[in-house]
């Protein structure tokens, strides 16, 4: 099913691409993003088939998908969702229109294979095209630990949320460092939580070219801890606003280096 798909795909964007550079309008940064809603629209798909017998639970905004008999957690888990969801989307003025997938894993490996994760230790959350999947906090919460205080304020529903807005309203048209910055900046504001308050710098912090070109070969922490704070920074100096502004022109196709220079 996924190659009949892909070949299909293929040979629309193809035609797509002849069409409009024939009339002279091909632009690939605009082209990319009025493709990838549909790339992201099968991928979403196929999740969906692949986890179609999971039980589900729906809330005001999520649809909640799990295979596990733990409604104790579920139940968690949808509280987490709903809680900061009007002020992060208000916060973009910008809501969703559907319902957001949250499949919760009781596997690791379930989830690394529907989030096309290669290699790596198994994250608690990852956004992967309009889903957000998580492995149940108990298998990262030590046990007889506090699973509902410290899921509520360390669990990975807002940052994992703030992504799938930053798709949406870029349509997939952002450097990595950049989404990170935000997801990290929107829990900064809803947990007080200050990602890598405790690490410093060897050398110079990274540049904004460093984190754009090499963001998977920089020390991890410390480029999460950058791009948390050059966002941060941002806000503090031009307000929210700003950042909203710079979503819609990404969504509009534009160079993510053009805006940012100015």
């Amino acid at each position: 099913m996924r190659r009949v798909l892909n070949k299909k795909i293929n040979k629309f964007i193809l035609f797509l691409v002849i069409f409009l550079m024939t009339i002279g309008i091909f632009n690939y940064k605009v082209l990319k993003v009025h493709g990838y809603p549909l790339f992201r629209k099968i991928q979403h798909e196929l999740i969906l088939y692949k986890t179609k017998d999971y039980k589900t639970k729906e809330t005001e905004h999520f649809i909640i998908r799990y295979p596990m008999e733990d409604e104790k957690i579920i139940d968690l888990v949808a509280k987490a969702s709903e809680k900061h969801y009007k002020e992060v989307c208000d916060r973009f003025n910008y809501h969703p229109e559907h319902k957001t997938t949250v499949i919760v894993y009781d596997n690791p490996e379930d989830l690394m294979n529907n989030a096309s994760l290669k290699q790596g230790k198994p994250p608690m959350g990852v956004y992967f095209a309009s889903t957000i999947q998580i492995l149940s906090p108990r298998l990262w919460i030590p046990q007889g630990e506090e699973i509902e205080e410290i899921f509520m304020n360390e669990g990975p529903m807002v940052h994992e949320f703030t992504h799938l807005l930053v798709d949406d309203l870029t349509r997939g048209n952002y450097p990595l460092w950049f989404t990170e910055g935000v997801a990290l900046y929107q829990e900064y504001l809803q947990t007080g939580y200050v990602w890598g308050e405790t690490l410093s710098y060897e050398e110079k912090p990274y540049t904004v070219e460093e984190l754009t070109d090499d963001f998977h070969k920089l020390d991890m922490m410390l480029a999460y801890k950058r791009s948390f704070e050059i966002v941060k920074e941002m806000v503090e100096r031009e307000g929210f606003d700003e950042i909203n502004q710079l979503l819609k022109d990404l969504g509009y196709g534009r160079s993510f280096e053009a805006i940012f220079a100015k």
